[in-house]
């Protein structure tokens, strides 16, 4: 039930901020325009537009993914060199809305935690080895405290998954509850 999204990897800096506020966004020389101003360190601000978008044009439930490359400094925050830049390839989706599409027959319960955890749960199985994946309770500024969960692959953590946090979502002028996850590519391709 997920759409491929592709968007930009320049974003708004106020939603990257709010998003990742542990890692500073590499600013661009010349933007292409004031919401396209830094490079993103998580896929979320790019699919948290997308569900606006799609939002706004009366799709109530939404179902989106992307891939893509995440950009943060390497520790040598003077160097503003090109090799600098530490580049990080992602899976990330995102979801808001009824749990099933509308329809005379199905009820309209919007979707909550453990119907995206089982969505990556699924994913994680395609990796070939799931049994090497952990839920834990954990925390990121972007998620709700209570309902977020850090993704460990032996012991490593290699992604996140919960519901935004509702402080940024209240920003974002949306009805249902979202819920992000993202996860290192590299952790589930064998």
């Amino acid at each position: 039930g997920y759409f491929e999204a592709i968007s930009y990897s320049f974003v708004d800096e106020k939603l990257q901020r709010s998003l990742d506020p542990a890692n500073e966004p590499i600013e661009l020389a010349n933007p292409l325009s004031a919401e396209m101003s830094v490079m993103r360190t998580t896929i979320w601000t790019g699919l948290i537009k997308a569900l606006i978008y799609n939002v706004n044009r009366q799709q109530s439930r939404v179902r989106l993914f992307e891939t893509g490359l995440c950009f943060t400094r390497s520790p040598n925050q003077e160097d503003l060199t090109f090799n600098n830049i530490h580049q990080v390839k992602k899976l990330a989706g995102i979801a808001c809305g009824p749990r099933q599409a509308e329809n005379w027959s199905n009820d309209s319960q919007t979707i909550d935690f453990y119907d995206i955890k089982g969505d990556v749960e699924s994913l994680l199985a395609l990796s070939g080895e799931p049994g090497q994946f952990q839920f834990t309770a954990g925390q990121h500024p972007a998620l709700h405290a209570g309902q977020s969960a850090v993704i460990s692959k032996q012991g490593k953590p290699v992604g996140y998954i919960g519901l935004l946090d509702p402080r940024i979502q209240h920003n974002l002028d949306v009805r249902y509850p979202i819920f992000l996850f993202e996860i290192e590519v590299e952790a589930i391709t064998a």
